[in-house]
């Protein structure tokens, strides 16, 4: 049976809600064995205020394990920048969170001109709709089946930039438009969405962070030490600096 493109964003979604809703679940029990505070407490992550915060997650480690660390850089991500830069950010984003769009407007284009034209950062970007974000879900899925064409900035750009345009209601037919904006094969884009061909990708990307125990996004691993929410440029430049030493 064919499913409609239009009923995709619901069935991802709902999707998206499960897999939170196992992840919290199964988190909070580990949290609760090594005698931890279930998120939700008093306890606060800093820069949780600059965060969109999904479902209850344990507090992520603030570094990495060199495993967990060769599996966030290493499984499958878009990635812009030089291979080999000394430095490697991670961003774990939804394309419908108002923080990750201040991050795209206010701190990325100077991440982008500072280190990664200057070939000192690798900047790796993973999926991480959450729940309450409907269209979020076939957002990330549109990113990925642009980046089929070769467009993934271009549209990873565009769903930053127009938000507003998508946000409510029914994005098919905005997302078709950007796709068209951008020259790409509308019929293959359409398939690739309607198909959901990237979708266990956008799904494992959000068991990782779940793993991982990011509660929010935008979330971020500058070389495995973890940066919580869409924060100023200067903390960003203070960690990169110091890994480049």
């Amino acid at each position: 049976m064919k499913i409609p493109v239009k009923l995709l964003p619901l069935l991802v979604g709902l999707l998206i809600v499960v897999v939170f809703l196992l992840g919290r679940y199964q988190g909070q029990v580990e949290l609760l064995k090594k005698g931890g505070s279930p998120a939700g407490s008093s306890v606060q992550t800093p820069g949780a205020q600059n965060q969109q915060v999904g479902s209850a997650q344990p507090q992520a480690s603030e570094t990495l394990s060199e495993e967990q660390w060769q599996r966030v850089i290493s499984e499958s991500a878009v990635s812009q920048g030089k291979d080999g830069a000394r430095v490697t950010i991670v961003e774990f984003t939804d394309y419908q969170c108002p923080y990750c769009k201040r991050h795209f407007d206010e701190t990325l284009p100077q991440i982008e001109k500072d280190y990664i034209q200057t070939g000192k950062v690798k900047y790796l970007v993973r999926d991480f709709p959450l729940p309450n974000h409907p269209n979020a879900p076939s957002a990330a899925q549109l990113a990925r089946c642009a980046g089929d064409q070769g467009k993934y900035w271009e549209m990873h750009d565009l769903l930053f930039g127009k938000q507003e345009e998508w946000s409510t209601g029914d994005p098919t037919d905005a997302f078709l438009g950007f796709g068209s904006s951008l020259g790409l094969n509308g019929g293959e884009l359409s398939a690739c969405l309607k198909d959901g061909t990237h979708q266990d990708q956008v799904l494992k990307d959000v068991a990782l962070a779940q793993e991982l125990g990011i509660g929010g996004t935008p979330g971020f691993y500058i070389n495995g030490k973890i940066l919580v929410g869409a924060m100023p440029f200067a903390n960003f430049k203070s960690m990169i600096d110091q890994a480049l030493q």
